[in-house]
């Protein structure tokens, strides 16, 4: 099942500008560039063709496809066309593009294969969402333009009652204004950052988990050691959250979290 993907923060991470037809590239778990295959986490075969960059995203220790996809930069951020995505080898969703908004059908499937949702964009703006069993009756329907309508199914097609599909993950105290709020109160300025005027935006990813704690805390941007790692430190000693849902069954939920660093004068 697809997890439900929630960020606070929009990111764009920079690619090696492919200099021939084709090239390959090799990224670190952050997704940060790196010469060193040892520390490759994954590898992008990249071939441009009048003006369009193919990219096939694979995981680097299997091998394994993660992505297919074209873009209309090199710098990969605005997504053109289909785009398919794999989970062990097995297609786990099918999204399309036009001039880097969604548009068009969007296929989700369960982890065995079958149709899971599919959705439907209008440069950007979703129409429609239809949810299924894995036999394939229909579980969901809602209609998002003109005679809008919300509704859920049963297994033998009678009606349910209404619930959310997707709820994101939330910080309990007060949502993102809370985690503000706890940063704020419990942020330690490094002794030594302050003494060598070092300051700057960190960026932490991190994931909610299903049972609501902080998980796999991750640096995106990095500004220097120290402040780094006060800002790991920070997230990871914030109180649970209240988990994501997505069709009414709790799921993994990913965050990216900037955090500022300033000296006032």
């Amino acid at each position: 099942m697809k997890h439900l993907l929630i960020t606070i923060l929009v990111l764009t991470s920079g690619f090696l500008a492919a200099q021939n037809k084709q090239d390959t590239i090799y990224l670190t778990s952050n997704f940060e560039i790196t010469k060193s295959i040892d520390s490759a986490k994954y590898y992008q075969v990249i071939k441009e063709d009048k003006g369009l960059y193919f990219v096939s995203e694979y995981f680097a220790q299997s091998d394994s496809i993660k992505m297919t996809g074209t873009f209309k930069d090199v710098a990969q951020t605005v997504k053109e066309g289909e785009f398919v995505y794999y989970k062990k080898g097995i297609v786990s969703s099918r999204d399309n593009y036009q001039d880097g908004k969604m548009n068009g059908e969007s296929h989700v499937y369960y982890d065995s294969g079958e149709l899971f949702y599919t959705e439907n964009y209008l440069k950007g703006n979703r129409q429609d969402l239809m949810v299924y069993y894995k036999n394939g009756v229909l579980k969901r329907k809602e209609i998002y333009t003109g005679d809008k309508m919300y509704e859920c199914y049963k297994p033998n097609g009678e009606k349910a009652e209404f619930y959310e599909f997707m709820v994101q993950a939330v910080y309990p105290n007060g949502g993102f204004a809370g985690v503000q709020k706890y940063i704020f109160e419990n942020l330690r300025y490094p002794g030594e950052a302050v003494d060598k005027g070092i300051m700057g935006k960190v960026i932490i990813g991190f994931s909610v988990s299903k049972t609501g704690e902080i998980t796999n805390v991750k640096v995106r941007k990095s500004v220097h050691p120290l402040l780094d790692a006060e800002a790991i430190r920070i997230v990871k000693s914030m109180p649970k959250w209240t988990p994501g849902m997505l069709d009414g069954e709790t799921v993994d939920s990913y965050f990216s979290l900037p955090i500022n660093f300033n000296l006032k004068d």
